[in-house]
């Protein structure tokens, strides 16, 4: 394989001859690889150029800060919600309230007896022990 010095400091090219001889080299059935060899250590160099174009500082903060993007969209998607509610009546809410609190009274009074007939059992069975 030839290779000719090209007009850039430090780099080797191939010349088209070359590319010649490694098609040949693989007709015969030798094993050429693709991927470019190891450079010596300390040859590489870093690049300067970045691949996403520079932000602004509000871009930036806006990126970091997306919560606040997703509050806002939060509590409008929650006023649209609210606006296609069906709204009880005054008096379909006072009777659901009245319920509420009679069915309240009457559990608390439920409980309140079988905690005292479970209280007795209990002292019974120790007093016996």
């Amino acid at each position: 394989m030839k290779k000719i010095k090209t007009k850039k400091k430090n780099e080797v090219g191939e010349s088209e001859t070359g590319l010649e001889e490694k098609a040949k080299g693989s007709e015969k059935g030798e094993d050429l690889s693709v991927a470019p060899k190891a450079k010596p250590k300390g040859t590489l160099k870093k690049s300067n150029l970045k691949e996403e174009p520079a932000e602004s500082l509000a871009a930036k903060w806006v990126g970091k800060n997306q919560w606040i993007g997703q509050v806002k969209d939060f509590f409008r998607e929650v006023r649209i919600e609210l606006k296609k509610v069906t709204w009880p009546s005054r008096k379909e809410t006072i009777a659901a309230t009245g319920m509420v609190i009679i069915l309240s009274v009457i559990v608390a009074f439920f409980l309140g007896l079988l905690d005292v007939g479970l209280a007795k059992a209990v002292a019974v069975i120790l007093k016996r022990a």
